[in-house]
């Protein structure tokens, strides 16, 4: 998912550095070591360049995940299904009204930085400019939008203030594309734990304060202007930004940058529609439910997060040799993330009867149903953003920005029937939307197969069917052993599920490689912290 407004109530886990961490921050900085950008370095130190900058990723998405379960246990609590409603649809609105921010997006400043790499300073001094004339259009859609829905005052700021957030992530966009196209992953790393873990431990005493959404989403608002600094501090260590632009280049900037923004548009329609509709159809209430579930759904949405944003500045540059090449270097990780996909969905449908009442009360019951739909997604959700990293770094953004367009009309006239009969049948539009959800993701991700096949080979298709069988038959134990407690029947399902992988040997022989390297060095930074 790209940039929405992600506190942990909206986006990637989120955890905080304990008090008893002092050093962490400089020994995370520290387990990427400063290396030769990818073109200048042999096979094996891209290897291990690559190892290292996904760990960088990883360490800090471990750092934000154990926070963000503290405040899913806290904050959805304190304020209840209907304030928790209430975030969620301005956090929808205003990433919505954040749309006109998307040109000169992450992934365009990142494949021009890295097909260009003298044009960096200039680049992002006018996505900066850019970004400065289209945050007074924001602002004025807000107000119009509050006023046109009549929305009572608490309901209005809590709006204008996730706006702001909205804002100040989107100026955020600028220097994460260059330490990603420069593999300065790390800094993208702590800018997340800083924001995450602000976001975190202060919502958390903010709620228990009884302040509310108010100051919930204000403290969402500050968090994301000081990583905004932040991340300035450190990008001057690299590149020195050209703050001058000119209207040429804006404008220059808006017309390369067009295929990203549209897609960007109608996948932040996509995105937010079915909340905006729930909130329309039925109530805050179960908004919160439908909250709930999305909030655990983006949650895992790190794996395919992680993996894009540590190999796209790779696919961009082996796609310069061909499609051919590139096609090899983009199988491991779509292999990867794909045959990781399914034993996940199988997990969520496992325990989320047992996991929805302990982070979030008996109050949020009714939002199981929704979260193992939602879990069934997770499949073509996975593929669907690897294989559109792939499009994008081959420059084919406008693939997926036609198949987007497509979902942003099929997707709500889904909902508008789902939504309607489910609510009016089982009190619980949630169900529908998470069923639309499903059905568009489907038809989406086959879309996008039919311009990347040539990423799979015969033994790639072998693996993925070989780990949907070993999942199938990981949720079967699971179900078998359930009267005996969610603990013992997770621990069946996942025993099955590791030992099919052994028989099979699904993984690779890289991968093990990869996998067993990586804990490796996590393990190290662990025991340094």
């Amino acid at each position: 998912m790209d940039a929405e407004l992600s506190p942990p109530l909206l986006g990637a886990p989120g955890a905080v550095l304990g008090p008893d961490h002092g050093g962490s921050f400089d020994e995370l900085r520290e387990i990427v070591a400063t290396e030769a950008l990818p073109t200048a370095a042999p096979a094996a130190d891209q290897r291990q360049n690559l190892t290292r900058n996904f760990l960088a990723l990883l360490s800090g998405q471990m750092v934000t995940w154990t926070m963000t379960a503290v405040w899913t246990l806290i904050v959805p609590r304190a304020l209840g299904p209907s304030r928790f409603g209430l975030i969620t649809a301005a956090a929808s609105i205003s990433g919505m009204l954040g749309i006109v921010l998307g040109f000169g997006s992450r992934p365009y400043l990142v494949r021009e930085m890295v097909m260009q790499r003298g044009r960096t300073p200039r680049l992002l001094g006018t996505a900066f400019a850019l970004r400065a004339v289209m945050t007074p259009v924001v602002a004025v859609a807000a107000v119009v939008f509050v006023e046109l829905a009549h929305y009572r005052q608490e309901e209005a700021v809590v709006v204008y203030l996730a706006t702001a957030a909205t804002v100040l992530t989107a100026l955020s966009d600028p220097p994460l594309a260059a330490f990603q196209a420069i593999e300065r992953m790390k800094y993208m790393a702590l800018s997340d734990v800083i924001n995450k873990t602000a976001q975190s431990v202060i919502g958390i005493a903010l709620a228990l304060a009884g302040l509310g959404a108010v100051a919930i989403t204000a403290n969402m608002a500050v968090a994301a202007g000081a990583v905004v600094a932040l991340d300035l501090f450190w990008l001057k260590r690299y590149v020195r930004i050209e703050m001058r632009s000119s209207a040429r280049a804006v404008v220059r900037m808006v017309k390369d940058s067009f295929s990203y923004w549209a897609a960007s548009l109608f996948f932040t329609i996509y995105l937010w529609i079915d909340t905006i509709m729930l909130s329309m159809m039925t109530n805050t209430k179960v908004v919160g439910w439908y909250g709930a579930t999305t909030t655990l759904f983006q949650t895992l949405m790190f794996i395919p997060g992680l993996t894009y944003t540590a190999w796209l500045p790779r696919l961009v540059e082996s796609y310069k040799g061909g499609r051919k090449q590139g096609a090899l270097t983009a199988r491991q990780p779509v292999e990867l993330v794909l045959v990781i996909s399914a034993p996940l969905a199988a997990g969520t449908a496992i325990t989320a009867k047992a996991v929805i009442p302990l982070l979030y009360g008996s109050a949020y019951g009714h939002a199981v149903p929704a979260m193992v739909i939602l879990g069934l997604c997770l499949p073509s959700t996975y593929m669907g953003m690897m294989m559109g990293g792939v499009l994008a770094s081959q420059g084919r953004q406008g693939i997926v920005r036609w198949l987007l367009a497509g979902a942003t009309v099929v997707n709500p006239m889904i909902n508008l029937v789902l939504i309607r009969w489910t609510q009016d049948h089982y009190h619980n539009g949630a169900v529908g939307a998470a069923i639309a959800l499903l059905v568009t993701e489907s038809l989406i991700t086959g879309g996008i197969f039919v311009f990347v096949r040539d990423v799979f080979n015969r033994a790639s298709l072998r693996r993925w069917v070989l780990s949907v069988c070993a999942s199938a038959a990981m949720w079967c134990v699971a179900y078998v052993t359930g009267p005996l407690g969610t603990v013992v029947a997770l621990s069946a399902g996942v025993a099955t599920l590791l030992v099919l992988i052994f028989v099979w040997r699904i993984p690779t022989d890289e991968e093990m490689v990869f996998i067993r390297r990586t804990l490796h060095r996590l393990r190290a930074f662990m025991l340094r912290s």
